[in-house]
């Protein structure tokens, strides 16, 4: 039996809008290990998000998926009925905006709490009626991790409302929110993006830290490969919703291998001296190339590259690699 705590398996997502029938994901394929960070990376466009938000069993209105399995820990999380009990309770899930997330007319204590009321905790009586013995519990646990991600005074903090808060705290406590109800497994949507710089470096630290010390699981989405140097112990990058390479971190900076994972790498301002990019733009899923979608922009492509979808294969070093010219990598 697999140890994996979420495995995605030949995923196919497509979703039918007023334009036509869009392919936004073909086959993605990647596994995430108890304890383990991995990063989900790829430019603006590629699906990370339409990703997201299916594992959490909340796919975009008029998706449809063709094919493939999303399991935790070996339930259906494409069942709706199975991702409602897992959702909130067992994967916790930090948004990418701290600005948008919180409703400016509650305090944070409300909000949160409220989360606790209808997830629970895994140690809560069962059938208990939600009481105020129940409610200071849950506030306890509350306090409780908002003082693990740095939160000053947290049982003032109860009471604030969220513009009375600057917008690092507010992912703090977005943090602590998704920490709660102690989940196994944290999905994370660029959750740094609306942060600057200084106070992007203490969140990332800061969700290392906890995730080594709760023993949680994360997959963390992301453009930024300095950000996955810092937290990440394995990447998988997307390319226009399929899955191009996966590796350990090490692998993906020092040696990448498919030719989008390289050029992507050339792009990040440490690595050149000019500004550079990759040329074209990603392709529409309305009207996706055939095979490999990264082909018409790929300084590589064959006629083999057209021809069919390459396959993830194993490689000799351990990662995934969905290349026609994988033995000239090997």
């Amino acid at each position: 039996m697999s140890d994996d705590i979420l495995s995605v398996r030949d995923l196919k997502l497509s979703v039918k809008g007023d334009a036509g029938l869009a392919q936004i994901l073909d086959h993605v394929d990647f596994a995430v290990k108890p304890g383990e960070v991995m990063g989900l990376v790829g430019e603006s466009g590629c699906g990370k998000s339409t990703l997201i938000r299916t594992i959490l069993g909340l796919p975009p209105k008029g998706a449809r998926i063709d094919s493939g399995t999303v399991a935790f820990r070996g339930r259906n999380l494409l069942d709706p009925k199975e991702a409602q009990q897992i959702r909130g309770r067992e994967i916790g899930f930090i948004p990418q905006d701290p600005f948008q997330a919180f409703n400016p007319v509650f305090t944070v204590g409300a909000q949160i709490l409220e989360i606790l009321r209808w997830s629970g905790l895994p140690d809560d009586p069962k059938g208990a009626r939600y009481d105020k013995s129940l409610r200071a519990r849950h506030k306890a646990r509350l306090i409780e991790v908002l003082r693990a991600v740095q939160i000053p005074d947290p049982e003032e903090a109860l009471d604030r409302y969220p513009h009375q808060f600057s917008g690092g705290q507010r992912q703090r406590i977005l943090i602590a929110g998704a920490l709660a109800t102690r989940p196994s497994l944290i999905l994370a949507d660029e959750p740094t993006t609306a942060l600057d710089v200084t106070t992007q470096m203490q969140i990332l630290r800061l969700l290392r830290e906890l995730a080594a010390d709760y023993n949680v699981a994360m997959l963390f989405v992301t453009h930024d490969f300095g950000v996955v140097a810092q937290i990440c112990d394995r990447v998988s990058v997307m390319y226009a919703g399929q899955t191009v390479e996966t590796g350990t971190t090490p692998q993906i900076i020092d040696g990448p291998r498919h030719p989008y994972t390289g050029m992507l790498m050339a792009c990040h301002p440490e690595r050149s001296t000019e500004i550079t990019g990759i040329p074209g733009q990603v392709s529409s899923p309305l009207t996706p190339p055939p095979g490999c979608r990264f082909a018409p922009r790929c300084p590589r492509a064959t006629e083999a590259c057209t021809s069919a979808r390459p396959g993830l294969l194993n490689s000799r070093d351990g990662r995934q690699l969905a290349c026609v010219h994988e033995e000239e990598f090997a």
